[in-house]
Formats: structure tokens, C-alpha cells, sequence
């Protein structure tokens, strides 16, 4: 909860004149003065809840008003005001001057809430010496953290963003922790390094020459060790989105993921979906297509929805250019390996929508159960005039039709994330809605609903 207070509320008459007055000495120009102050956490003033080791920064926001008391305006003043905590210790507040640890020279930010234990705390914030905004922060009992990807080679001349991700003990989802992390390549002479925040970035070689990569969290002196090495890849593997052997439909393209196999079996393949130089194949008019790549935030196969990030390679048509053949010549590291695969052949054609199915199909007696704090994942596939269904569900928009349903849960609007479902820990029933416009205008807007039913977590 924010507590804002006024000049007024807070300080006797001198001191509101030289801190508060604009004409007067006032620290913000003449003719305007504080009048309250706001501490948030990204957009929500509300408290803020943890897990043991996380940092989060907070924002101080001061609102001004004229002599009149009109005209308001706020600004940013979360380096000007001092920043102090209930339970220094338990959950310290930065004001630049709290190392990340011992030795490193580097500090926290300004506003950074650095959680070293569970319980909870008050965070102030105080401007000009008198006006002061406060925050709750409660942290919670960690119990388990994971490096992702999970890799144990890497190809030569790839790089990989790993993450780190933690589960709270209780009344918690899974959270991402890779932002309050320090990662190291921990042994000298290693054929990677570790560039920007968590990136590792592999030279060519030698391979077999294992290297542990750490992910420490420096506000608990917590840490995770992954240990790889560089291995001989002995292929690229395509994996598509839409069905093979069919033509795609202009409005929706492939999403197409490309993994590194390694000459190692036991090796788990490595995604270098960004990391590729694209042509046409040979044969091939390269106008009939285009590529970019997207990350997804999220993974679901048959054990579930998880967090991981996920980059995919995205091929779209040239409308202007249907019912051309197009495959692509994918290579990795251009100037060095230079490990190529053609894409299957595309045939990118006007194919109108025309009715939507959801998966799971759900109503009132058979909805789509979660169980906090399990994410769900509801996915749309697209009934075509040609009588062949395909997956559409990035390109669906998605909502929570019912208003009291927004408390039991959100739902990912759209893109590679659609349909992700994430539950509050309160018990409910709710609707979620998918919508999309048929490029058939006869056909027009296409709706279905799913039924989705939160089970909270038992104490």
C-alpha cells in the first residue's frame, strides 16, 4: 500500500516554505512546489511481493501544482530521494551505495530492493527531508532454481541466453530471476565468455573442453552451476508449426524452429533459431518469401506449460507473389562452420478462415482445470476453406470475457505467448474468449470461448 502525504501534513511552517515553495527556495522552479510523493513498483502501487535473493527496483514519483493548486505535473525523482527499510538486513533498499557483493565494485542502482531473507518490510522513500512515501515488500521462502536452456554442449561460434528460474516455497508461480543474478564462466582459459547480462557466447574451439557457467545471486549468496562444453554438430533439425505438405496460408506464415544436433547423442540439441543466415535455396525465387525471428516466453509439450525462452524463426509469403514455390537455405555461421539445411518447400496461397476450434475443447461440465500454481495453455486451430485445419493460435487475440473472472486469472493476449494462462491462488470459474476477422468477408469476426476453472492451493 502507498501512503502519500502532502508538504502540509508533514512539516511546520519554515520548513514548508524552503522546501515547499516554489517562489521560495523551492528545489523544483518557481512557481511550482510538491505536493505529494508516490513510491511504485513497475505500475502498481501496491505491495510488493518477492522470493528470497530477488532484487526489483523501485520508482519515486513527486506530483507538483502551481500557487493555485492546479496545472498538476509529475516527475521522476527516484535518485533524489533517500530510500530506507523497516528490516535493513532482511530486505535492504539501495541509495547507490550497497556493493552487488563484496569486492565486485559494482552497487545497485538507486531504488533497488534487495530481498537477503524471507519476512517482510516497509520501504521509504523521503524527499526534501520531510515528505515521505512508503511500500510494503513481503518475501518469500525459495525452494528450488533452474538454469534454462538445460544444455551440456554448445556449437562452435553459437551463443546461448540462459535464464534463471526459482520456485517459491508457497501461494507463489515460478519466477524469473535472471535479471538478479551474476553469471560467470567460472574457469580460466574457457572456450566461451559471458557477454551482457546473461549471454554465453562460444568461440570455435576446442571442443570437448568443458567450461561451468554460474548464475549466483548475490543478495543470498546462492548459486547454480551448468557445465558444458563445445561439441562437433552434425546437423541442423527443422521443426515446423504448420502441417507439411499443404499450402500456407498467406495471413498466418510458419513458425519454425532450428536446433543444433550434436555428434554426441547424448547431447540435448542446442535452439540456434536465431542465429541463422537465410537464402533461397537453389532454384528458388528469394522475393516469394521473407523471415524474421520472434522469442516466445513459454514452452508447452506433454509435461505442461513452463517457463523458458524460446526463439523461433518466423517465414511469411510475399502477397504479391501466391502460389510460388520458396525453400530456404538456412546456414549457420556463415564465415566459419558453415552448417546448412534447405527448408521444406512452401506454397504461401489466399486461403480464407472460416471457423475456429479451441483445444481443449471445454464447456460448463467439462471445463480446462488449473491447479495453482500450474500455468495453462488454450490453443486455437483454424477450419479453412481448402477443409485443411491449422494451428492459429498467435494470431488469435485473446480475453477474459466475465469481469470477476480477471481476479482468478490472466490470459496472454496474443503472439507466440497466446493463450498462456496464469492463475491467482483463488478458486473460481471464468471464461476466456477468441476472437479473430476471417479475410473472407462473408464470414466476418469468428468467436469461440473456452471455460476455465482455478483451483487454489490448499494451506
Amino acid at each position: 500500500m502507498v501512503l502519500r502525504m502532502s508538504c502540509g501534513a508533514v512539516m511546520g511552517a519554515a520548513v514548508f516554505l524552503a522546501a515547499c515553495s516554489g517562489s521560495n527556495g523551492s528545489p523544483v522552479g518557481s512557481g511550482q512546489g510538491p505536493k505529494s510523493l508516490a513510491v511504485t513498483f513497475g505500475s502498481s502501487t501496491d505491495a510488493v511481493d518477492m522470493v528470497e535473493c530477488q532484487t526489483a527496483q523501485l520508482a519515486a514519483t513527486v506530483t507538483f501544482a502551481d500557487g493555485d493548486g492546479g496545472h498538476e505535473s509529475t516527475a521522476p525523482v527516484t535518485s533524489r530521494v533517500v530510500w530506507s527499510s523497516s528490516a535493513p538486513g532482511v530486505i535492504d533498499v539501495s541509495n547507490g551505495d550497497i556493493e552487488t557483493y563484496a569486492g565486485s565494485g559494482a552497487f545497485y542502482p538507486v531504488g533497488t530492493i534487495i530481498a537477503r531473507g524471507t519476512g517482510g518490510a516497509v520501504i521509504t522513500a523521503t524527499y526534501a527531508d520531510a515528505m515521505t512515501a512508503s511500500i510494503g515488500v513481503s518475501v518469500g521462502e525459495m525452494t528450488s532454481m533452474r538454469i534454462s536452456p538445460v544444455l551440456t554442449r554448445m556449437a562452435p561460434d553459437s551463443q546461448t541466453t540462459f535464464h534463471l528460474y526459482v520456485q517459491p516455497k508457497v501461494d507463489q508461480l515460478e519466477q524469473d530471476l535472471t535479471s538478479s543474478a551474476v553469471w560467470t564462466i567460472t574457469d580460466s582459459g574457457s572456450p566461451a565468455v559471458v557477454t551482457g547480462a546473461s549471454t554465453v557466447v562460444a568461440s570455435r574451439s576446442p571442443v570437448d573442453q568443458p567450461f561451468t557457467l554460474e548464475a549466483r545471486l548475490p543478495a543470498c549468496n546462492q548459486y547454480l552451476n551448468q557445465t558444458m562444453s563445445l561439441g562437433n554438430v552434425s546437423s541442423l533439425k527443422l521443426s515446423y508449426e504448420q502441417p507439411e505438405g499443404e499450402p500456407v496460408p498467406i495471413s498466418i506464415g510458419d513458425r519454425v524452429r532450428v536446433d543444433a544436433v550434436f555428434e554426441d547423442a547424448s547431447a540435448p540439441p542446442q535452439n540456434i533459431s536465431d542465429q541463422l543466415t537465410v537464402d533461397a535455396a537453389d532454384g528458388y525465387n528469394e522475393a516469394n518469401a521473407t523471415t524474421s525471428t520472434v522469442t516466445a516466453s513459454t514452452v508447452t509439450d506433454g509435461s505442461g506449460t513452463r517457463l523458458e525462452s524460446t526463439p523461433y524463426l518466423i517465414v511469411s509469403g510475399d502477397g504479391d507473389r501466391l502460389d510460388r514455390d520458396i525453400a530456404l537455405k538456412l546456414t549457420f555461421d556463415d564465415e566459419g562452420l558453415k552448417l546448412t539445411t534447405n527448408s521444406r518447400v512452401y506454397r504461401f496461397s489466399d486461403i480464407d478462415l472460416e471457423s475456429v476450434r479451441l483445444d481443449p475443447a471445454t464447456d460448463t461440465d467439462t471445463p480446462l482445470v488449473l491447479n495453482f500454481p500450474d500455468l495453462g495453455r488454450l490453443q486455437a486451430y483454424g477450419m479453412f476453406k481448402d477443409g485443411i485445419e491449422r494451428p492459429i493460435t498467435r494470431f488469435v487475440t485473446w480475453s477474459i470475457f466475465d469481469t470477476d473472472a480477471a481476479g482468478l486469472f490472466s490470459v496472454q493476449s496474443g503472439g507466440t505467448d497466446g493463450g498462456l494462462l496464469t492463475p491467482r491462488n483463488v478458486g473460481g470459474v471464468g471464461r476466456v474468449f477468441a476472437t479473430i476477422t476471417s479475410t473472407d468477408s462473408d464470414v466476418g469476426d469468428i468467436e469461440q470461448h473456452a471455460v476455465v476453472q482455478v483451483n487454489r492451493q490448499r494451506d
